[in-house]
């Protein structure tokens, strides 16, 4: 499955329509910042609304209650395509290209203790333990809007001459099941770094498939475009 909105569109977007001139860091450090505190007025939001309709071939109602954040106003996105069949609820995919020689992305991204630099999303990254390639390692997310650090525990199996990675959650939690595969591809001009995760929600979890798969696919992209400007600009510092 293609991308259906690259963030690169996205963040193009979002800087012809205002006239701002945004930056990775600034869209991803902190998927929760508003486009008030980017320098965006109401005008500007509606832009990027219309954009995304005209794209993508869209309504996105009363999308603009929620753009204030642009994380949120990309899982409005693509909470409609699922609504108009165009993604496959429990199934989301992303990717990017990422300048840089293959080992080196390799070997960043599959660094588990370093992933609280990497990614924004995580406050703790401990391996609790190794067998052979396979590795078990605890998560804990930042702390949500009502004080919550969300926890579990992962198992991940990278096969570095197949230049994939498999991983699964053995904590669940509200989910039935998540299955992850990353796979790297050398293409011109980098590695194209690709992430597809399978899962299904409990029927009591607080959030449905829909809401998870665009909840996923729309922070997959934030991530990815974070994962993407740190490798390119030298992380970890000095390498």
């Amino acid at each position: 499955m293609a991308n259906l909105l690259t963030f690169e569109e996205f963040q193009e977007m979002i800087n012809r329509c205002t006239g701002l001139q945004t930056t990775v860091p600034e869209l991803t450090d902190d998927p929760k910042v508003t486009f008030e505190k980017l320098g965006m007025d109401s005008l500007g939001v509606l832009g990027v609304v219309t954009e995304l309709e005209n794209k993508l071939g869209i309504s996105l109602d009363d999308a603009t209650a929620v753009s204030a954040v642009p994380a949120d106003l990309l899982r409005v996105v693509h909470e409609r395509l699922l609504a108009d069949g165009r993604l496959r609820k429990g199934h989301t995919e992303a990717s990017t290209v990422i300048a840089a020689p293959l080992e080196r992305v390799w070997e960043v991204t599959n660094d588990v203790p370093g992933w609280t630099e990497l990614f924004s999303e995580y406050a703790e990254a401990t391996v609790l333990e190794r067998d052979g390639e396979t590795v078990r390692f605890r998560l804990t997310m930042h702390p949500d809007e009502n004080g919550t650090m969300w926890s579990w525990v992962s198992e991940r199996t990278p096969d570095r001459a197949a230049r994939t990675v498999r991983a699964r959650r053995v904590e669940t939690g509200a989910f039935e099941f998540m299955d992850i595969r990353w796979t790297y591809t050398e293409v011109p001009g980098g590695v194209e770094f690709h992430w597809a995760q399978d899962f299904a929600m409990k029927p009591d979890a607080p959030v449905s498939d829909d809401w998870m798969t665009a909840n996923i696919t729309a922070n997959s992209l934030f991530q990815q475009a974070r994962i993407r400007h740190l490798i390119e600009t030298g992380f970890p510092h000095g390498k």
